[in-house]
């Protein structure tokens, strides 16, 4: 091994040495207390960013883990609002690991299609349809803009 000694200037006084301080490690596991009763050791699955911060009690199967993900803005008019910017196709990976139903038991994406418009529960299979279902939209939209081109070169 080699050690190389960085040449000091004996004119100019050192430059004081810079501490790195490591970020604190966020544990993801915790004590859970039960309203009903009893207690769990709650561990977050590697995809949940949720903080958690109010779950250190509760009702059992009011535990969620998950992730939000963005979805583009469009410019929306509203009668009552005016034009506003909502964001569509955003959502959430969510898993609810002690809900009564078998699919939010394990990841699954709520998707908010437009609004407080959403599709729960989606399947990786459900999903890929929806998917497939918008990207053909897409495609279609892709027509009508060739027509509205066109029709705005005859037009003028």
């Amino acid at each position: 091994m080699t050690t190389v000694t960085p040449e000091v200037d004996s004119a100019s006084p050192p430059a004081p040495a810079v501490v790195h301080t490591p970020a604190p490690v966020i544990s993801r596991t915790w004590l859970r207390k039960i309203w009903t009763g009893g207690q769990t050791m709650e561990t977050c699955p590697s995809f949940c960013t949720d903080s958690h911060w109010s779950d250190d009690i509760g009702a059992l199967d009011d535990l969620q883990h998950g992730v939000e993900f963005e979805g583009p803005e469009l410019a929306v008019f509203g009668a009552e609002d005016g034009t506003a910017k909502w964001p569509v196709m955003a959502g959430r990976i969510n898993v609810d690991p002690y809900n009564e139903d078998s699919k939010r038991r394990v990841p699954h994406v709520n998707l908010n299609v437009f609004k407080d418009e959403v599709m729960e529960c989606l399947s990786p299979d459900e999903l890929a349809a929806v998917i497939a279902t918008v990207r053909a939209h897409c495609d279609g939209l892709e027509k009508v803009h060739a027509q509205l081109v066109q029709a705005r070169a005859e037009y003028h």
